[in-house]
């Protein structure tokens, strides 16, 4: 469902593939609301506008309160992974968990970032997957001043405290049978949750959408661990992924179609054809 409301185009479904996994979304920007009877979950409330439209769709449309609002979980600390998650504690007791990396960015390690133009040749047909928000785009472009890491300063500036740190075998409290898999590659920190009873992957930045198929994200800071992190995620039964950027699908094995790193986006489209011919898939 489509809103506008405070100037602003987003969206939102309460149930995705018939799971309890919410999803709320300005332009590319995706949040996963996870909600059973132990609470609510948010994972990457990346933008302001996308956790505001998170927590409308909690007590709109899950007849639920932002009380209820357990924990914030944050695939990786870009900008627009972290940058809504302020809004949702100026609400909420909601305690927030980072990946572990981000413990040695907030003690002062420089995190590793990609070439700027370089990969968004490479990523730009994805930007045309999903309506495109004016508002959204316009709190992407400030947010990288104030929170995250990869805008104007190298360091991680955080505008909230974070409560825990997650890595691969972790579990989150009340997202009953979500693990922490760490997935690197995109960044050195970032990371997924997998819940196997449903072969549901919400992949953060590790793995988008394009065309209707998965792709292991063009944008990386290392290839070398991009694809282990490749390997480590076609090892998983998946038939549900829920990706950072790009609409969320379902099929019998999301990983039949999927396309690797380096492998050209597919597809018409105007972005899709100029990322063919001027990215760089060498």
């Amino acid at each position: 469902m489509c809103i506008r409301d405070r100037g602003y185009l987003a969206s939102m479904t309460t149930s995705l593939f018939g799971l309890p996994v919410a999803h709320a979304s300005a332009w590319i920007f995706n949040c996963y609301v996870i909600h059973d009877d132990d609470g609510i979950v948010l994972f990457d409330p990346g933008l302001p506008v996308v956790a505001r439209t998170a927590l409308d769709l909690i007590t709109t449309q899950l007849d639920r309160s932002v009380a209820d609002v357990r924990g914030v979980v944050c695939s990786h600390a870009h900008p627009d992974h972290v940058g809504g998650v302020s809004t949702i504690t100026a609400e909420t007791d909601a305690e927030v968990q980072l990946p572990d990396r981000c413990r040695a960015y907030l003690d002062g390690e420089t995190p590793r970032v990609f070439p700027t133009v370089e990969s968004l040749l490479r990523f730009m047909s994805v930007l045309s997957e999903q309506p495109f928000s004016r508002h959204a785009a316009a709190e992407f472009a400030q947010l990288g001043r104030k929170v995250g890491f990869g805008g104007p300063s190298p360091d991680l500036k955080l505008d909230f405290t974070p409560t825990g740190f997650l890595t691969t075998g972790d579990t989150v409290a009340a997202a009953d049978g979500w693990e922490v898999i760490d997935a690197p590659g995109h960044t050195d920190d970032s990371m997924c949750l997998y819940h196997a009873e449903s072969a549901t992957l919400i992949s953060g930045d590790a793995v988008v959408t394009q065309d209707g198929a998965a792709w292991f994200n063009p944008e990386f800071v290392d290839l070398e661990l991009a694809k282990q992190t490749e390997e480590r995620l076609r090892s998983l039964e998946v038939r549900h992924l829920l990706p950072g950027h790009g609409k969320p699908i379902e099929a019998p094995n999301v990983w039949a179609g999927a396309r690797s790193p380096l492998s050209p986006p597919t597809g018409p489209k105007l972005l899709a054809r100029c990322s063919r011919r001027f990215g760089r898939w060498q």
